[in-house]
């Protein structure tokens, strides 16, 4: 049984309503006027709560009863009376699509979930499984976790219950099944999920990554700039996510551009305020600063403009815990030598590599130019393209707004 709690859900519903009065008993007859009567009686689900977690949407139930996860359908018809299911419904406000997660499944139940997405008459629009993780901490409790942008859960406030069935109907589907909270919707707010920034902020000094695996990273220097968005729209087309280093002075001109880049899944990271040779500490401590009051995001990765380092570079750095990330594919197109020796550099990254490209510091339409070409050609060779982070082994934190 979880610990009471402000998202914690009780059986008390006849004290609430109590409370509530003549207008609570009317918003409960208005929710569920179209909705077919779900029985309370012997329902194995006691308790539940909801939460988020990092980028994870939290689902905590409590049964009074051990039920087998294996038993329990994850793609289930609910006019099946024979059915056997746990699921979470939610419904975004002002919407009339059910988003219905449950959890089973005789392979992988441990590790994916069903999601159907069905109007109130149980027409279903879409099914499909996703990765989630399922524990049981004990016998009677379950804990799962999910993305719920895999879910198709966008933020915003939504009603919610769970629903079980132990498939014992002989005829009714509805006749055994039942619902926690049993005679109302629960509330919740999905809240947006935000980058805020990254492990690996160690003070190491690299120029690629990993050579055992089949990943590569694309980075843009100088930016964000007016080429940035067309770029952006490249990696999206191509399912692409890189690492910016920006520069401070840059970020104050396109701040907008920085929280889309953050938006979009990719890294942004620190090339200094006003792209100096040699910077000191407080020259990169100001651009993260910069960098955090534009996103809300710290970087974790430092890269010194033309890559120059020395034990100075290297300190500043370390001292602001950052990782100073040079690399081992230099597209030279700050010197505009043409898409195709461009598309040239790109196409010969290996595993582990690190390729540098720009997005700012000047014209950068032969960068442009190239960028799709050659992310195909590295895909059809089937390499990963990644950030800098997760080509490093390191992870992005991210947090519930």
């Amino acid at each position: 049984m979880f610990n009471p709690g402000r998202q914690q859900l009780r059986e008390d519903h006849g004290h609430r309503l109590a409370i509530a009065g003549f207008a609570g008993l009317l918003a409960f007859v208005t929710a569920f006027a179209s909705s077919p009567a779900i029985g309370a009686g012997n329902a194995p689900a006691s308790g539940a709560k909801l939460s988020q977690s990092g980028k994870s949407l939290v689902v905590q139930i409590s049964t009074s009863r051990q039920i087998a996860l294996t038993g329990l359908s994850r793609q289930p018809d609910l006019n099946q009376p024979k059915s056997k299911y746990l699921c979470l419904e939610m419904t975004r406000r002002g919407k009339q699509v059910i988003s219905r997660i449950c959890i089973g499944g005789r392979k992988n139940s441990r590790h994916r979930v069903g999601v159907t997405r069905t109007n109130k008459a149980n027409r279903v629009f879409s099914k499909n499984t996703i990765a989630a993780s399922v524990k049981r901490p004990s016998k009677r409790e379950f804990v799962i976790k999910l993305d719920p942008a895999a879910a198709r859960l966008p933020h915003g406030q939504y009603s919610w219950r769970i629903v079980r069935s132990d498939g014992d109907c002989k005829n009714d589907s509805t006749d055994c099944r039942s619902s926690f909270p049993a005679r109302h919707l629960a509330r919740y707010r999905m809240r947006v999920i935000e980058a805020v920034g990254c492990t690996g902020g160690n003070g190491e000094f690299v120029t690629h990554g990993p050579r055992g695996r089949k990943q590569i990273a694309l980075t843009f220097d100088d930016g964000p700039s007016a080429y940035t968005p067309q770029v952006l729209h490249i990696l999206k087309a191509h399912k692409v996510k890189s690492t910016f280093f920006e520069v401070g002075q840059e970020i104050q001109r396109y701040p907008a551009t920085s929280r889309r880049i953050l938006a979009q899944g990719h890294e942004l990271a620190n090339h200094t305020m006003h792209h100096g040779l040699y910077p000191g500490a407080a020259d990169i401590r100001q651009t993260n600063h910069v960098i955090k009051k534009a996103t809300g995001f710290r970087p974790c990765l430092f890269r010194p403009p033309g890559g120059a380092v020395n034990s100075g570079v290297l300190s500043a750095a370390r001292a602001n815990k950052l990782k100073t990330v040079n690399w081992d594919r230099d597209t030279n197109d700050w010197k505009l030598p043409g898409s195709g020796s461009i598309l040239n550099t790109i196409s010969s990254a290996r595993s582990g590599s690190i390729v540098l490209m720009h997005d700012g510091g000047g014209p950068r339409s032969q960068t442009v130019g190239a960028l799709a070409a050659g992310i195909e050609r590295l895909q059809s060779r089937g390499y990963k393209l990644v950030t800098v982070s997760r080509l490093l082994g390191n992870k992005t934190i991210y947090r519930p707004r």
